[in-house]
């Protein structure tokens, strides 16, 4: 398992755990702000800029069609709990047919979490990677805009994916769960 090495937590300082955090995301504590829980600590995460969003909605739609068909429902940052002191919130979400949403969901449920870096790239490879192999989400995907490539991510083992792609914006990407394909313009 990926483990960062971090600094022991100065005594001042308190750790949340994922019931807090969620409890507190309930209450409406972070209404003004996106934040995730990572290993205790409340993370603000950077506002979504406009190919962020452009991107996000483009994939929705690409999506939406192949799983629609196949009993799973896709949603737009969505929170998932990887563990006991982090959750986190992925900007494309499609759940396996059966699951439901409401509430945080397990990773277990997730056929595919996407993430969109446009500013963000090396935690969406690195800890948000790790940390959605750790909870057994399936298949993972980073859409790196700068680049304009999607990094593709398969079976989740022992904290990290066992297969790795890189496919190009204008080439056919394999829809997790079917035959289909999509294209990212």
């Amino acid at each position: 398992m990926n483990e960062q090495t971090r600094l022991a937590r100065p005594d001042h300082l308190a750790a949340f755990s994922a019931e807090g955090f969620l409890r507190m995301l309930e209450l409406g504590a972070f209404a003004d702000m996106r934040a995730e829980l990572v290993r205790g600590e409340i993370e603000k995460m950077t506002p979504a800029g406009w190919r962020h969003g452009e991107l996000n909605a483009t994939l929705v739609l690409l999506l939406a069609g192949h799983f629609k068909a196949l009993g799973a429902r896709i949603g737009t940052d969505v929170v998932i709990r990887i563990s006991e002191t982090t959750v986190r919130a992925a900007d494309v979400v499609v759940l396996r047919p059966g699951a439901e949403p409401g509430r945080a969901l397990q990773g277990d449920e997730v056929l595919l979490a996407v993430e969109i870096a446009d500013t963000t790239l090396d935690r969406d490879m690195a800890d948000k990677r790790f940390d959605y192999a750790t909870a057994g989400i399936a298949h993972y995907w980073v859409v790196d805009a700068n680049r304009q490539v999607v990094h593709v991510f398969g079976e989740a083992v022992d904290g990290d994916y066992a297969q790795v792609a890189t496919v190009r914006f204008g080439e056919p990407l394999g829809v997790p769960g079917s035959d289909a394909t999509i294209i990212i313009e």
